[in-house]
């Protein structure tokens, strides 16, 4: 079991990422996420292991003050591993980077140091439209990606934190910046 920090979709940017997942389905590209309870998403930081009531509350006073954030999709890709992963890529904005950075602050202030992938200056921010995939279906997956309408402007929403395989929600918050609020 692992443990990730997530950023979560509007609903109507979440619903493209589920028709993304559901035309892979049509086209005999079966995508786990939905299988083992994942949310579209784009995780920020990743841990072996936590202690859910530490990062909690972090995670509730982050998002008070974050404002929801635009983002567009901006390529489709994969990575270099056996696992067979198909991704869409967001435009990379200086606020994301920063709410990344800030994540990681406040995490690390508690001497929770996440996976080094996901770290600052080495995360590659994706949200993850299907793994284990065989070799064969790497190429058709990605065309249907290319070609699906899930590029465009989009907003993400929530900080929360899951465990995973199956994916267990913990807990979830929604981005609401007071300074942003009328």
């Amino acid at each position: 079991m692992g443990f990730a920090v997530e950023l979560h979709f509007d609903p109507q940017a979440e619903m493209r990422v589920r028709s993304l997942w559901d035309e892979l389905a049509r086209q005999g590209i079966r995508s786990l996420l939905p299988l083992i309870g994942s949310r579209p998403h784009i995780s920020i930081a990743v841990f072996d292991r936590v202690d859910p009531a530490r990062v909690r509350p972090e995670l509730e006073e982050l998002a008070a003050t974050l404002a929801p954030l635009p983002l567009t999709f901006g390529a489709v890709g994969t990575f270099p591993a056996k696992e067979g992963v198909v991704f869409l890529t967001p435009v990379v904005t200086p606020e994301l980077l920063e709410l990344h950075q800030s994540v990681h602050a406040r995490l690390d202030a508690l001497g929770l140091r996440a996976l080094e992938h996901y770290r600052p200056g080495r995360w590659v921010p994706h949200c993850t439209v299907a793994i284990d995939l065989p070799r064969e279906q790497l190429l058709p997956a990605l065309e249907i990606c290319r070609s699906s309408r899930v590029f465009g402007s989009l907003t993400l929403a929530e900080i929360g934190l899951v465990e995973y395989r199956p994916v267990r929600p913990i807990c979830s918050f929604p981005l609401r910046d007071p300074r942003q609020e009328g």
